[in-house]
């Protein structure tokens, strides 16, 4: 094939980018969307890239845009154009319904609309589409004196309870790469890990949720005992020299081979360090457990031709 970069069948680009073979092949005959590698025997192959731009024309497809209006543009401008409903701003409308419950602190009502969104939208959309614009708007009206702490603490307190029970209830596969989700000590915030988290189960990860505020053996050891490839930190509050303090003895204590993976408005005052990934929001974080994925695919294939 002239190429000794990895390459992947069609039966895992399927898998995936959530394309099924009729509509790829047609994206492919009709658009030139991609230009997959041949084998001598006339198979197809895919690059990473492929399964990347496939992936992403499909969410922006979905999304509601036309295939025709896509196929001149590189991953960066569909990252830009797949517009993502989550990443709108908070619509008061839909959120008015919430604002009597919460103001007199009536837990169980509260729960009561929350789990109807829930069952509604599904868990990652729900995070995303839901709870995200929510929170923004709890956090405005907690700045102008319009809400009281206990009814912001109230607010997350249920949210997150809500969040964690989805990723428990989420089932894996055996084949889905382990991945720790944690924030450091002195880290509290866990609402967007535990969105992270749902976002890389979506994604095809099996995510080993331990929640905030957590010591650095303990890190160390949810590590080693759950032999996680990946340990994902999400960083927000925790000061610039002591998160990247963190990072630099954890990176030392914690294999090459496991990967530390951060995010959160924290990690972006982070200064690189050697061997930490930093993933920017939670497309990056689908993209880098689909490439995982497919690493494991690729091994899993040379594996069973040694056998």
């Amino acid at each position: 094939m002239g190429s000794k970069e990895a390459t992947f069948p069609l039966r895992v680009a399927v898998r995936m980018t959530g394309l099924t073979a009729e509509r790829l092949r047609a994206w492919e005959a009709r658009h030139a969307v991609v230009e997959p590698l041949r084998t001598p025997g006339g198979s197809r192959r895919y690059r990473a890239s492929d399964l990347e731009r496939l992936r992403l024309l499909r969410e922006a497809v979905d999304a509601g845009h036309r295939i025709g209006d896509l196929v001149g543009l590189d991953l960066t401008a569909l990252r830009a154009r797949k517009a993502d409903p989550a990443d709108a701003a908070a619509d008061p409308s839909e959120l008015e319904g919430i604002w009597s419950a919460l103001t007199r602190l009536e837990g169980e009502r509260l729960q009561a609309l929350f789990e109807q969104k829930l069952t509604a939208m599904g868990p990652l959309p729900f995070a995303r589409r839901f709870v995200v614009p929510l929170l923004h708007e709890v956090g405005r009206r907690w700045a102008d004196g319009e809400l009281s702490v206990a009814a912001e603490h109230l607010v997350s307190a249920l949210l997150s309870s809500m969040l964690v029970g989805a990723l428990r209830a989420h089932r894996t596969a055996p084949t889905d790469p382990p991945i720790v989700f944690a924030t450091p000590s002195g880290e509290p915030h866990a609402l967007g890990l535990c969105i992270a988290a749902l976002a890389a189960a979506e994604a095809g990860a099996a995510p080993i949720y331990v929640g905030a505020d957590v010591p650095e053996d303990d890190l160390v050891e949810s590590v080693e005992r759950s032999r996680a490839e990946i340990l994902a930190l999400a960083l927000v509050t925790l000061p610039k020299g002591e998160a990247e303090a963190v990072l630099r003895r954890l990176r030392r204590r914690i294999p090459d081979r496991i990967e530390i993976w951060i995010g959160g408005a924290g990690s972006l005052r982070c200064a690189p360090i050697r061997g930490v990934v930093n993933v920017a929001n939670l497309d990056q974080l689908a993209s880098h457990v689909a490439l995982r994925r497919l690493a494991r695919d690729a091994q899993g294939s040379v594996d069973e031709r040694e056998q």
